[in-house]
Formats: structure tokens, C-alpha cells, sequence
């Protein structure tokens, strides 16, 4: 009976996980429709940008320790700014899930520091890499640096993630 139960609790797991693939994906759709028209709005709010992440790093510790990824995470105190704290949520997210496809296996670092008025997010991981070539493009809409063979996803999460960036008057840069 046991073996039945854990069979059956390993399924569920499995069709909750599918299902928030494909509400991210809902998502990700309607937000290029609103990207594309022009019609996304921010709410911004104070928002401490370190306590955000790593309410998300908590959020993602199953997923996380599934992709083999120990997180080294470091915050300075206080990194409060007026963000839109959904989109804010996205942007972390989306280069979050990244670094775990991608870096497999793993670490992953995961830095926010105020320079002056300027607050950075840096996400860092040992993964594949990023040709200087293919550097440019991976913020394009449906560009990827790697076959979609060996890595799932349509090219849309680096894109989202710049157009949040640009819409709070950020920007986003890749090195390798």
C-alpha cells in the first residue's frame, strides 16, 4: 500500500510541476502580447529588492536541489527601491530558471549591491556558457544560444527579462 501511495504522491508532484510550466508559459504569452502593444504597466511600491529574492530562492529550494544547484546567495541591506514587485519577481525567475537549465548540476551565485544610486542583481552560474557572438542576441525575441533539442523553451525568457529591465529604467548585460 505504501509503494501505491508514493507512486501516486510522485504523480501529482509530477502534474503540479507540468502545470506551472504551462501557467509560466500562459504568462509569458500574455506578457509579449502586452509588451508588444505597449500596454504593460508597472505598480511600483518600496520594495527591498534582497528580501524579495530570497523569498524567491525559498520558493524555488525543491526545484533548486532537482537541478543539482546549491545557491550562494548574498544581499547588502537595505537595497530598497520603487519596483514593480511582480515583475520584479519575474526578472529574478526567469534568470533563476536559466541558470539552472543551463548550469545543471551546478552552482549558482546570486548577488544584489547598491553602486551609488544604481542597484544591481547579478545571477551567476557555471553552466555552458554564451558565445561572444550569440552574447548580443539572447535578449532578442525567440533567439536562443543553444538548440532547443538539448534545452526546452521558445526564446522568450531573456527577452521578457530585458523588456521588465528597460520598463523600470534598468539595464541587462550578459558576460561569459
Amino acid at each position: 500500500a505504501e509503494a501505491g501511495v508514493a507512486r501516486v504522491s510522485e504523480r501529482v508532484d509530477k502534474v503540479a510541476r507540468y502545470l506551472t510550466r504551462f501557467g509560466t508559459l500562459v504568462d509569458e504569452l500574455l506578457d509579449i502580447s502586452r509588451l508588444s502593444a505597449g500596454r504593460l504597466t508597472l505598480e511600483r511600491a518600496p520594495l527591498d529588492l534582497g528580501e524579495v529574492v530570497g523569498e524567491l530562492l525559498a520558493r524555488a529550494s525543491e526545484e533548486l536541489g532537482r537541478a543539482g544547484c546549491e545557491v550562494s546567495f548574498r544581499s547588502a541591506p537595505g537595497v530598497v527601491g520603487r519596483w514593480d514587485r511582480l515583475r520584479i519577481e519575474q526578472i529574478v525567475t526567469n534568470l533563476l530558471s536559466n541558470a539552472m537549465k543551463y548550469g545543471r548540476g551546478k552552482p549558482i551565485d546570486i548577488d544584489v549591491d547598491r553602486d551609488g544610486d544604481r542597484v544591481r542583481l547579478r545571477v551567476r552560474d557555471a553552466g555552458i556558457g554564451i558565445s561572444a557572438d550569440d552574447q548580443a542576441r539572447v535578449f532578442e525575441r525567440y533567439e536562443r544560444a543553444v538548440s532547443s533539442k538539448h534545452f526546452g523553451g521558445l526564446g522568450l525568457g531573456l527577452w521578457i527579462v530585458r523588456q521588465l529591465v528597460d520598463a523600470h529604467g534598468g539595464t541587462i548585460a550578459v558576460t561569459s
